[in-house]
């Protein structure tokens, strides 16, 4: 069996992982299809519910988020990517055993912008799933299809 390595792939080298430094001590970040699943934990279970309310966040602040424009609405969002990303990197943590040790000082807005950089960059838009042409999009059509010629042979 071939590995990712033998690809000349070194995991740590990709887009959607990096690393944050808290309290002194640096911390992997990664975003994966696992980061969705802490992240809907975190947000009651609803990752979509989250990606909504983050691109309202961004929207409203104009793409500018400092300590004055903050609501509490905000902070949970900012919370909920930071968790998962730290959680996915690695950290096996509680998530208020994570969120204490963060507290709440400038490096949390530094390490949520690294963790939205990886974000935005790894996300896809519903526009994106839409132009899919994956085997789940193949499947409906031919389901489709296949009402289509019963409802014909009956007639």
């Amino acid at each position: 069996m071939a590995k990712l390595s033998d690809y000349g792939i070194i995991v740590d080298d990709l887009t959607n992982s990096q690393t944050v430094t808290i309290q002194g001590h640096d911390f992997p970040i990664v975003f994966t299809m696992e980061t969705m699943e802490y992240i809907a934990d975190i947000y009651g279970g609803d990752y979509s519910r989250f990606e909504d309310d983050m691109n309202a966040m961004i929207e409203k602040s104009n793409g500018e988020i400092n300590s004055k424009n903050l609501t509490a609405a905000d902070l949970k969002i900012m919370r909920a990517l930071i968790y998962g990303m730290l959680k996915t990197g690695g950290l096996d943590e509680s998530p208020s055993t994570i969120f204490k040790f963060l507290g709440m000082n400038s490096s949390v807005l530094e390490i949520y912008a690294v963790c939205m950089e990886i974000f935005s960059d790894q996300s896809f838009q519903v526009e994106d799933l839409k132009k899919s042409r994956k085997p789940q999009d193949y499947r409906t059509t031919q389901k489709k299809v296949s009402k289509k010629r019963k409802n014909n042979r009956k007639k």
